[in-house]
């Protein structure tokens, strides 16, 4: 096994895998207290807020996968990987910001 294939085992068992999982749970099975801070008299609609946090879990996990096999394909290097990377990880801010401001609670 050479080193790249060990470096994408880890990125997906590690990276993508714990995403793409708790995505799954979030969004799909509405486990909403897989949700740090989750407080559902807080939310309009729990199950749209745990849609938008939970798929956007889901697309970094996806995200994760698919830069680390463009990047085991030789199709860029560690430093463009990287930046890619960075970029996937801020997904879920502007999704739960959206969420917040769409779901919730306006008091009367």
């Amino acid at each position: 096994m050479d080193e790249k294939f060990i470096g994408i085992i880890i990125i997906i068992l590690f990276g993508a895998l714990p995403c793409i999982v708790l995505g799954y749970l979030i969004a799909v099975k509405q486990m909403h207290g897989l949700i740090a801070g989750w407080n559902e008299s807080k939310v309009s609609n729990p199950v749209a807020f745990g849609k938008w946090v939970g798929f956007s879990v889901l697309v970094v996990g996806l995200c994760i996968a698919g830069t680390g096999l463009v990047w085991y394909l030789g199709l860029i290097n560690e430093n463009q990987m990287t930046f890619l990377l960075a970029i996937a990880s801020v997904i879920p801010i502007p999704c739960l910001i959206v969420a917040i401001f769409k779901y919730k609670k306006r008091g009367s």
